[in-house]
């Protein structure tokens, strides 16, 4: 009787919390476009500073986020 009891229990726990997460408004996906996505620098002298810009660009219909940037 007691883990019948704790089961309806859990299930309506359940029930509730589902009711409670929010539901996202569907909000489209952001596309990453980058031309050139890597750039050799050929053969550098140590201690020049180097420089090449990357051109990213969003062809989605959300909000592009980078969030992380690694030098490969």
């Amino acid at each position: 009787m007691r883990n019948r009891f704790c089961l309806i229990l859990l299930i309506v726990f359940f029930a509730v919390v589902g009711f409670m997460v929010p539901v996202q408004a569907d909000e489209g996906t952001p596309v990453v476009v980058i031309e050139n996505g890597s750039f050799d620098f050929g053969s550098v002298y140590e201690g020049v500073d180097v420089v090449h810009d990357f051109i990213i660009q969003n062809k989605g219909d959300a909000d592009l986020e980078v969030t992380n940037v690694k030098a490969g």
